[in-house]
C-alpha cells in the first residue's frame, strides 16, 4: 500500500517535470509547418547548449514516466 503511494507521488511529479521541460524549449517553427518535422531531428548536434540539456532531459524523463506508469499498472493488478 505504501508503494503504490510513493510510486504514485513520483509519477505525479515525474509528469509535472515533463511539462514544465518541454514547456522550457525553444519552438523551431510555428503553425502546421511544425507537424512535418522536415527541418528538425531528435540527433542534431547541439553540444553544450541549454536545448540539448532539455533535449537529453526530456528523453530521460520520459524514459523514466513509462518505467513508473509499467511499475504502478503491475503494481496495482497484480498486488
Amino acid at each position: 500500500m505504501v508503494l503504490k503511494i510513493v510510486l504514485g507521488i513520483v509519477y505525479v511529479l515525474i509528469c509535472i517535470a515533463v511539462v514544465v521541460i518541454t514547456l522550457l524549449q525553444d519552438s523551431k517553427e510555428s503553425g502546421v509547418s511544425a507537424l512535418g518535422g522536415a527541418e528538425t531531428s531528435i540527433f542534431d548536434k547541439k553540444n553544450g547548449t541549454k536545448e540539448a540539456f532539455l533535449a537529453r532531459a526530456t528523453v530521460a524523463l520520459g524514459a523514466v514516466f513509462a518505467v513508473v506508469a509499467i511499475t504502478l499498472t503491475v503494481i496495482i493488478t497484480f498486488l
